[in-house]
């Protein structure tokens, strides 16, 4: 596979409008203050540069992955002050690293003619601009997603080696310290590099897997001196399999129905008491309904292919305050169509070079990763990492529409015609919020109860 070379100037053109078109909406939302889990990143960062640790209000605590609050903590001490507008910038700046790597890991992959165009939907693409301005661990998390994709491809291309898996494990400790999931891209990615088993690639998994575990053990055993238990990555993980998979769901009433439970049930718990407790009544809720949590599975799935909505929530919240009525209808006009054609794209590109390798091995991830995170909550913004190669996909699908005739054809047509009406579903769902957002009266109040698939079509 192509091996990262230099910027050439249409890259550097990405990588700097990638940066530009950041910077610009944080400059023009410059008062906009931290909401929601935005706070919580904000105080544990402030927390860890004031020298009292990885604290929350209670005291220390381990309910959040570290990576993005140290992130965010090692901004300020650069900065000498907790300045939001500082790591928006910061973040503003890593989108044009995030541009880089999605040409790069489209090279890696095998797709040298389409990096370009992946590079650029990347650098344009509505929800990586306005993650880059939240205080959100997505931030960090879609270079990481990359970062692994190409350290895991040098890996497949050689077959081993110990100094790339070395550098393969720090990648996966990485992800796992920013969020937990990643891990099952990381197992799907050693599962990609066994697929043809020999010494050296056992080897290089074993390295990976033990790079990564004494990167991450320093974590746990803070955690077992702090909070009297050896926790691995967070104690968020029981409350998200318990919220994702409950009888509240099946009414819709999924995020209330965890929350009173947690409010009778857990008063008084420590919080890995609370997580132990919440994963149990899950496992309960899984063996006693088996059928009813594959259904869930099933509609948390399809959340992941619908439109990101969390950009909307925020408006709602006051956070857009200063983000001019025009520019928002602007960027509501473009957001609403680039996800379906970059999914439609996707698909066409997929079942035209399926027997690409690359492509085999991009759905493959994908569908890990989608899988992985519809056992959980589940939601539209869980799709956020995988945008780079589907955007690279697309590129290919577009270009090679031409290739799209008898079976390739009624393939592609099946999956498009999926997407479609998943997403239109979901957006007639929220029409009222659609029509706030492009200037046209509604109202910013986001519910899914008028989906079909909340009808129980699904």
């Amino acid at each position: 596979m192509t091996r990262p070379g230099g910027i050439s100037l249409p890259l550097g053109l990405a990588v700097c409008t990638a940066i530009f078109l950041r910077v610009a909406v944080v400059v023009i939302t410059r008062h906009a203050e931290p909401l929601i889990d935005m706070v919580e990143y904000h105080q544990l960062a402030v927390s860890m540069l004031e020298g009292r640790g990885y604290a929350a209000g209670n005291g220390p605590t381990a309910f959040r992955e570290p990576l993005y609050p140290a992130f965010l903590a090692a901004v300020y001490r650069l900065v000498g002050d907790p300045s939001v507008m500082a790591a928006r910038l910061v973040q503003a700046g890593l989108g044009g690293l995030d541009a880089y790597l999605a040409f790069h890991a489209a090279r890696m992959l095998g797709w040298g003619g389409y990096a370009l165009p992946a590079a650029w939907i990347v650098a344009c693409y509505p929800d990586r601009i306005l993650y880059a301005t939240y205080l959100h661990r997505e931030a960090i998390l879609g270079p990481l997603w990359l970062l692994q994709l190409i350290a895991f491809s040098r890996l497949w291309g050689t077959g081993g080696g110990i100094g790339r898996a070395v550098v393969a494990g720090v990648t996966v400790a990485a992800g796992a310290l920013c969020n937990a999931v990643l891990l099952v891209t990381s197992a799907a990615h050693s599962v990609v590099l066994l697929a043809h088993p020999s010494r050296r690639r056992t080897v290089a998994v074993v390295a990976v897997w033990l790079t990564a575990a004494a990167i991450v053990a320093p974590w746990g055993y803070r955690n077992l001196r702090t909070l009297g238990h050896w926790v691995w990555l967070d104690t968020k993980g029981g409350n998200a399999l318990w919220e994702g998979n409950n009888e509240g769901w099946l009414q819709g009433e999924a995020e209330m129905t965890i929350r009173r439970a947690q409010w009778d049930q857990m008063e008084g718990m420590s919080e890995v008491e609370a997580d132990r407790f919440a994963r149990a009544q899950a496992l309960r809720f899984i063996r006693a309904h088996p059928g009813q949590f594959l259904h869930l599975w099933w509609r948390k799935s399809l959340q992941f292919w619908r439109l990101e909505l969390l950009s909307l929530f925020y408006y709602k919240q006051g956070y857009w305050g200063d983000l001019p009525r025009g520019v928002l209808a602007a960027a509501a006009a473009v957001l609403l169509p680039v996800f379906p054609l970059v999914v439609i794209g996707a698909a066409a590109g997929t079942v035209i070079a399926w027997r690409d390798r690359g492509v085999r091995v991009a759905v493959f991830l994908t569908l890990a990763h989608c899988a992985a995170c519809s056992v959980f909550i589940g939601g539209f913004r869980y799709h956020y990492p995988v945008v780079p190669t589907l955007a690279a996909l697309a590129a290919m699908g577009w270009r090679s529409r031409a290739k799209l005739r008898g079976p390739v054809l009624a393939a592609w047509s099946l999956i498009a015609l999926a997407f479609c009406f998943n997403f239109a579903d979901h957006v007639a769902a929220n029409w009222e919020q659609v029509l706030a957002l492009l200037g046209r009266g509604g109202k910013l109040d986001y519910s899914d109860t008028r989906s079909w698939m909340k009808k129980g079509l699904f």
